[in-house]
């Protein structure tokens, strides 16, 4: 336990470190540090919330994730003949933008069972019934036979 401490410790201090060379705020060097702190403890605590997480949510999230990016970023591609110089323009394409990977995040980790071994081998079977064959043992019949002197006999009736 005493690692993942000194890991997490770590982290946060580079995200400080990070913070102060980098100056994300306008202000002086004590804001951007402090800011970069909060910064790596809101990071660990997500990932503290993530622990208890199955893979196939957090796979499904990052496939539904990226499939939303990449519609976002086709749609964006789509809107090349717009004038980026409108303000109402650059919202929408950003919109566009935060609003498609993060559906595509949500719905991806909600619905993460999709893609448990199960269900990825029930996609390729056949829908129809499936035939079962029986084996009849008549060792045991009422016609007073020994039971070693009866053959097996495989049925072919439908039941």
């Amino acid at each position: 336990m005493a690692w993942f401490v000194l890991a997490r410790a770590l982290f946060i201090t580079a995200v400080g470190y990070s913070a102060f060379q980098l100056h994300p705020l306008s202000a002086g060097e004590v804001p951007n540090v402090l800011f970069g702190f909060v910064l790596g403890v809101v990071i660990v605590l997500f990932e503290l919330r993530l622990k208890n997480t199955s893979v196939t949510h957090m796979l499904g999230a990052l496939l539904g994730g990226a499939i939303g990016l990449g519609a976002a970023k086709t749609i964006g591609a789509a809107m090349y003949w717009a004038n980026l110089s409108d303000g109402k323009v650059v919202f929408l394409h950003s919109i566009i933008l935060l609003s498609l990977p993060y559906l595509g995040l949500v719905l991806g980790a909600r619905r993460g069972e999709w893609l448990e071994p199960a269900n990825l081998v029930g996609l390729f079977r056949t829908a129809g019934p499936r035939k079962r064959y029986r084996i009849l043992d008549t060792r045991s019949s009422s016609t007073g036979a020994s039971p070693t002197s009866a053959k097996p006999v495989l049925s072919t009736a439908p039941w």
